[in-house]
């Protein structure tokens, strides 16, 4: 998952960063988990591979975002000027929206039209995409159209020991309906800081986290909620979504009391789900797969 750190100059956009992936343009950060952590103390692997979210901090390309991050506040003490971004947002949305909508009435299509003329309408009301409650359908169509505040967002209020930050704030993220999270992104502990946020970021886009742990290696994997185990195959290899039979399922907490895989066998404690089966967070999952056929 690729996550974009947007927000005003001098706010702290590149400080989060590096303090929470040491990298600077670009860093992975890793969720310090303890599901995964005893998975890996029972396992003693020799590879582990934390579920991971890929930061940026480039908002040229905010095309290839599944989420935003804002930063506001830092040294700029102006805590709302998330404001300004959503208008822009919204302004820079209409005008794409306006100009497809006279493009597609020549045409005559009628049902992206529906969904083009729906966000058209929200967005000059100055309401966010994402705050919509649009299906999946029409989030399926509109994400061809670049639009940013179609992305889920999350606010960081970048405080300094100094900083009053006023009702006004509030008001406004509740307004707009936007997630947020406090911190001193300077002082706070990274680890505590990362470990919110990546938590907050799986709320706002709808991801679980599942596992696949052996002595060989535990790795922890990021999965769309509602999604089913056959797309959780895919994740791990685009051969073991083909070629799927049946996957064993179990939490992880119960793999480890079982005592592994082969004493959670041994107390029937392991599930066999076929490929309907919607993934839950936290399920520990082995493929079964049939021969892949040259």
């Amino acid at each position: 998952m690729d996550v974009y750190i947007i927000g005003a100059p001098f706010t702290g956009k590149s400080t989060l960063l590096e303090r929470l992936t040491g990298g600077k343009g670009v860093g992975s950060l890793k969720l310090n988990d303890e599901r995964f952590e005893a998975l890996v103390e029972f396992f003693k692997p020799k590879k582990i591979t934390p579920p991971y979210i890929n930061l940026h901090d480039n908002p040229k390309n905010l095309a290839n975002a599944d989420a935003l991050v804002e930063v506001v506040g830092g040294l700029t003490e102006n805590f709302t000027s998330f404001v300004d971004t959503t208008l822009n947002f919204l302004s820079f949305e209409a005008e794409v929206l306006l100009s497809n909508i006279k493009k597609l009435e020549k045409r005559g299509e009628e049902k992206t039209l529906r969904i083009l003329k729906r966000a058209y309408d929200a967005v000059s009301e100055g309401i966010p995409l994402f705050s919509l409650g649009l299906d999946e359908e029409e989030v399926k169509v509109l994400r061809g159209y670049g639009l940013p505040s179609l992305k889920p967002r999350l606010i960081i209020l970048n405080k300094t020991r100094e900083s009053n930050i006023g009702e006004e704030v509030y008001s406004e993220l509740r307004a707009q309906n936007l997630p947020y999270l406090e911190m001193n992104i300077l002082e706070d502990n990274p680890e505590e800081m990362g470990r919110k946020i990546f938590l907050k970021i799986l709320e706002i886009t709808g991801r679980i986290v599942f596992f696949t742990p052996s002595e060989k290696e535990v790795r922890g994997w990021l999965l769309e909620r509602g999604a089913t185990v056959v797309e959780a195959a895919g994740k791990i290899h685009n051969d073991l979504a083909r070629t799927f039979v049946k996957a064993e399922v179990i939490d992880w907490e119960s793999l480890i009391k079982g005592g592994g895989w082969k004493g959670a066998k041994e107390k029937n404690l392991i599930r066999l789900e076929g490929k309907d089966y919607i993934v839950r967070d936290g399920d520990c999952i082995y493929i079964r797969a049939s021969a892949i056929k040259s």
